[in-house]
């Protein structure tokens, strides 16, 4: 496998600060194989795309996200492809909100990431698999 966690983790930090960054559609587009990719997340069952999520991300301020445990699976040698599943501790603060107004959450993340031939990683699959908000968080509504 020549996709390392230390490449996932750099792309996913990219990916992160791009977001928490007010990042473009076309800017967050560049981290997919796909420019027209959604994002799955499955405890709610909705699917985002990127002018969606850039409309989403708008609302918060003072981002924050910290990679926890990753596991890699090797799924393919060409192209290459691995599976990192694993999860991220996330806040965010809503600006214009009495307390409680900031987030604090665990994310489950399960990624499906391929090497292109000019040696970028991109997101082949995104899904988050659950917003776990811890007890003293304000309330998240991803719709």
């Amino acid at each position: 496998m020549d996709i390392t966690l230390e490449e996932i983790i750099e792309h996913g930090n990219k990916w992160f600060d791009t977001v928490m960054g007010g990042g473009s559609t076309e800017e967050q587009a560049a981290f997919f194989l796909h420019p027209d990719s959604r994002i799955y997340v499955i405890h709610s069952g909705i699917t985002i795309n990127f002018p969606e999520h850039v409309t989403l991300h708008k609302q918060w301020i003072n981002e924050f996200h910290k990679f926890g445990e990753f596991e890699l699976i090797p799924l393919n040698d060409s192209p290459s492809r691995v599976r990192a599943i694993g999860t991220v501790y996330w806040q965010a603060e809503y600006p214009n909100r009495p307390p409680p107004n900031l987030i604090k959450s665990v994310v489950g993340e399960d990624w499906i990431l391929e090497r292109t031939p000019s040696g970028e990683l991109k997101f082949v699959l995104y899904i988050n698999t659950f917003h776990h908000l811890l007890p003293d968080s304000a309330s998240l509504s991803l719709d």
